[in-house]
């Protein structure tokens, strides 16, 4: 904790600087969902559901993956505006408890000396890996874990007993599921190691029946665990199925970025492997693999063991399965802490081995006391003695200084200050909206975000919005927006870029908050500043749900190869209109080189133009390109956080003509090969007349909270009534009290309800689904350990 302090007061980082402490994914992901938790802890919000989070979305595992930590708790010891100190109190209690843990192990396994101890736990605690993942605070559990899970499998292994093991293992999946398959992962290798160690080292002959008894064990006690933490991870489970398949690449990095990895002070975002520990480690562990009185077959296999994980932080391959069958989203490398781990367990096992012989050496040699002798002997002691004094104050200033290093790459350009001024100024401008518009539902969205990647400011400033950016969410929601022009299609997160009429209308976003004046919208009076843009209200924009005119089919996905066809689509099965809501346009080409493409477009009377940019290589920040509408250039367009349609004109009598350029994302790159945009003129009065049928017959609830909605709804006939909530298991409804069927619909994006004819109360309610059976599973897994535990204890341990 002290170190933390110095490097933040050695950066000027907060609460010791101007710098926030808050950077990358905690600046645009976890204060958000910590302030959202707040709001959960405090009664404010729903734990099972959200619908500030694109459209709506399942939020337990939104959870259970970043804010299930106990230390979150602290968070209801501060207010909101001082969530940064609370998030940095968070990280210095969970940095000081893996350093405990760390040590601790390192004095059971290897009867280390309490200096050697903390200095190697110190190395384990500020590693590169543990240095630059600070940005992570929900991975930091799984760490003061590892050593006691560790030393759990070897006691495992010693003497039979697993409870230790399996309430480690619950405690470790309910924190952060995805760090605990990890750590589980490995121990199920390390476990075989420790066995190994076992026979090569102690000596030990097991039989088959004895090791298949431990292997039962073993997989009992992660059974057990699994079992006991049930009541969060199965829901968790369910919550994050699906999701579009990302293709996995076969090398991670570079070479020279491999052996960046292993050097001090040599650290790079997204390319060096986090696997630098300390020079004092670093040079015991390779001594270890010398040290001829440890048999070679055991330093052999240590070897193959951290071959193994530096192999599987390089293949793609194997790095997706270390990472839960899942393509990771940047952060390389989520598993160079294992090899920090196992780094140090052989520095700390050289030190074992020395301390063995030298006190073998000493019971078995007789010594002459001369002066002369008498004072070598005591130098040595001395010596001895020192050295491991020598070490801690050498780790101090390794890990500190190559922390600083790493810290200068990300702790930049973010000052407190203006993220405090920010989320003030929302706070102010969103209360001052809900006192002007009290209905129970709308939505509302914004072009921009206060770090350019804060795509969740709804769930921290409490609005309604389609932005999502989060491992958690609803993945048949982010596709069915992201096909209809909201964000690359594939991508797991849905940005709201560019105002979207159509769909804003259909979607029920009323506000918009944007810096231009999107087309058919009005400006509002609420208040705005330099860092909030003016809101802007969409009067086509309708309530939650509305009938369906030619009904769905639940199973199908809007048909088209863009988001205008599968626009066309989607409002000709709403509206039942025939005529064409879009129409395609000719671009005529002007001019076009490696760096830049430029069209002529004509815009007939009574419609609006809209693009598409379209590069061929979806969601590659290295291929992005600039798109000039109107003459305001998009920068970074067709990337992952920016890829929408894009208006340009406005409706009037007569036609009008406009240029549209594409041009090379930077100096330094050229426009991809198959870069093209697509046009398209949106007929206003087909649009009009479509809302207006729609907005005769909508469904407006009177109460619009997560997890809850009700209202009155009243059907000229049978109506297949589509509401605009993504589908989910989780939701049940009923019609005037009598439980009924809620369906999907256009794949799942939206959800369907068939009314009966007549004036009829709708609600709904939201459970995550698993949640129940989970907490049965969870207590049969605690009743079997208690079994377990007793059973231990009337038979005696069995070796």
């Amino acid at each position: 904790m002290l170190l933390l302090l110095a490097l933040s007061a050695w950066g000027g980082i907060y609460p010791l600087g101007p710098e926030s402490f808050l950077t990358e994914d905690l600046k645009y992901q976890y204060i958000d969902f910590f302030t959202w938790f707040r709001h959960v802890l405090t009664g404010e919000a729903n734990i099972f559901y959200s619908f500030a989070q694109g459209m709506g979305s399942n939020t337990w595992g939104l959870y259970s993956y970043y804010l299930a930590s106990p230390f979150n708790f602290i968070i209801l010891l501060f207010d909101e505006a001082h969530l940064t100190l609370a998030i940095y109190v968070i990280v210095a209690l969970k940095l000081a408890c893996m350093n405990v843990a760390m040590a601790w192990y390192l004095r059971r396994r290897f009867a280390l000396s309490r200096s050697w101890a903390l200095a190697l736990a110190l190395c384990y605690t500020w590693s590169t890996w543990s240095a630059t993942n600070l940005r992570n605070p929900l991975w930091l559990d799984a760490l003061i874990l590892l050593p006691l899970m560790a030393w759990s499998c070897r006691q495992l292994l010693r003497t039979g007993r697993c409870i230790g093991l399996s309430l480690l293992v619950a405690a470790d999946v309910i924190t952060c599921w995805y760090m605990a398959y990890i750590t589980l992962l490995f121990c199920c290798l390390f476990v075989l190691f420790e066995l190994a160690v076992m026979i090569y080292d102690d000596g030990m002959r097991p039989t088959r029946s004895w090791i298949a008894g431990r292997a039962a064990r073993f997989t009992a006690a992660i059974l057990l665990g699994l079992g006991l933490s049930a009541w969060t991870f199965v829901p968790t489970v369910l919550a994050m199925m699906g999701g579009a398949k990302t293709a996995v690449g076969m090398f991670q990095t570079y070479p020279t970025a491999l052996i960046r990895g292993f050097l001090p002070f040599a650290w790079n975002i997204d390319h060096a492997p986090q696997f630098y520990t300390g020079l004092i480690p670093l040079a015991l562990a390779i001594a270890m693999l010398f040290e001829k009185r440890i048999d070679k077959r055991l330093r052999a296999l240590t070897l193959v063991f951290a071959g193994f994980l530096v192999v599987s932080s390089v293949l793609g391959p194997l790095m997706y399965v270390w990472c839960g069958f899942r393509q990771p989203n940047g952060f390389y490398c989520r598993i160079a802490f294992l090899l920090s781990f196992l780094e140090i367990w052989a520095a700390a096992f050289l030190l074992m081995r020395r301390a063995a012989c030298r006190a073998e050496a000493s019971n078995t040699r007789t010594v002459s006391w001369t002066e002369a002798g008498g004072r070598s002997t005591c130098g040595a002691a001395i010596a001895r003695k020192l050295a491991p004094l020598g070490a801690l104050v050498l780790v101090l200033a390794d890990l500190g200084f190559n922390a600083h290093v790493c810290w200068n790459q990300l702790y930049i350009n973010y000052p407190q200050d203006t993220h405090d001024t920010y989320v003030a100024e929302v706070d102010a401008q969103m209360s001052e909206l809900k006192q002007l518009d009290a209905d129970a539902f709308y939505r509302v969205d914004k072009t921009y975000n206060r770090a350019g990647a804060a795509f969740n400011e709804g769930i921290s400033h409490g609005f309604n919005q389609l932005s999502t950016y989060s491992s958690a969410n609803n993945p048949q929601a982010v596709a069915f927006l992201n096909s209809l022009g909201y964000s690359s299609e594939g991508e797991f997160s849905s940005v709201y870029a560019a105002p979207n009429l159509v769909m804003d209308s259909l979607l029920g976003v009323r506000y918009i908050g944007t810096w231009s004046k999107p087309v058919a919208s009005t400006e509002t009076t609420l208040p705005h500043s330099n860092v909030t843009s003016p809101l802007y209200y969409n009067p086509h924009a309708l309530s939650l749900g509305y009938p369906c005119a030619n009904g769905t089919d639940s199973e199908s996905t809007l048909q088209g190869d863009d988001p205008f066809e599968r626009q066309n689509a989607l409002f000709a099965e709403l509206t039942g209109i025939d005529r064409p809501l879009y129409t395609q346009l000719q671009g005529v080409e002007q001019a076009r080189s490696d760096a830049s493409i430029t069209w002529a477009v004509k815009l007939p009377a009574h419609t609006i133009g809209y693009t598409y940019a379209q590069t061929g290589v979806e969601s590659d920040w290295s291929q992005s390109v600039g798109l000039i509408v109107g003459g305001e250039m998009i920068s970074s367009e067709a990337t992952r956080f920016s890829h929408n349609v894009r208006a340009f004109g406005e409706s009037g009598d007569e036609s009008t003509q406009h240029e549209i350029s594409m041009v090379q994302g930077s100096p330094e790159t050229q426009l991809p090969p198959k870069s093209n945009c697509l046009f398209y003129a949106l007929n206003i009065d087909v649009f009009e007349g479509g809302i207006e049928r729609l907005q005769s017959r909508q469904f407006t609830p009177d109460v619009f909270e997560d997890g809850r909605v009700e209202g009155t709804y009243n059907a000229e006939m049978q109506t297949d009534l589509v509401l605009s909530i993504p589908y989910d298991k989780g939701w049940s409804a009923t019609i005037d009290g009598k439980e009924v069927a809620l369906s999907p619909a256009f794949g799942g994006g939206m959800s369907q309800i068939q009314v009966p004819e007549g004036s009829h109360r709708i609600e709904m309610r939201f459970q995550s689904p698993g949640f129940t059976v989970g907490c049965a599973a969870s207590i049969a897994a605690l009743a079997a350990c208690l079994v377990v535990a007793r059973v231990q204890k009337r038979g005696g341990q069995t070796r």
